[in-house]
């Protein structure tokens, strides 16, 4: 079982084992990992929640600018991948951020492009940025977040 609260210095050192996982380690990811700042310097000021297990492990994190329903960041440890922590954190999110939301996603990320395709974001525009190609999508409601298929 999962429970989801808002992150806290402990959990510091688990944010950037999710990060190394999901970013520096990334097969798509086009920088040499010390090019690559810390989960905590580029999280610094966003809200941050995490999905922990009942061992107290972060499966999964989210980090948000909540001030412009901006989503920085969605990772999940590839260990729990196909749980449903990612939406679970995205059903979250609803009762504390308004829609519409806005996140960027490296296009060659295909794991990612395709489960915020399948949740219903859109894309507004692709750009090129340190990793290559992004997509910037949005999510215009909670009707697609809570699909349960």
């Amino acid at each position: 079982m999962t429970h989801i609260r808002l992150a806290t210095d402990a959990d510091a050192a688990q944010l950037q084992e999710i990060y190394r996982h999901c970013i520096i380690e990334a097969p798509w990811q086009v920088r040499p990992a010390e090019a690559i700042p810390d989960f905590a310097a580029i999280s610094r000021d966003e809200v941050i929640w995490v999905a922990v297990d009942a061992q107290h492990q972060v499966l999964a994190l989210l980090a948000v600018q909540p001030e412009h329903a901006y989503i920085h960041h969605l990772y999940v440890h590839p260990r729990a991948q196909g749980q449903g922590l990612g939406r679970a954190l995205l059903v979250f999110l609803q009762a504390h951020v308004a829609f519409p939301w806005r996140l960027k996603c490296v296009l060659n990320n295909t794991a990612g492009m395709a489960f915020y395709r399948h949740l219903g974001w859109q894309e507004l525009q692709q750009d090129h940025g340190a990793d290559g190609v992004y997509c910037l999508l949005e999510h215009a409601g909670p009707q697609l977040v809570n699909c349960n298929s």
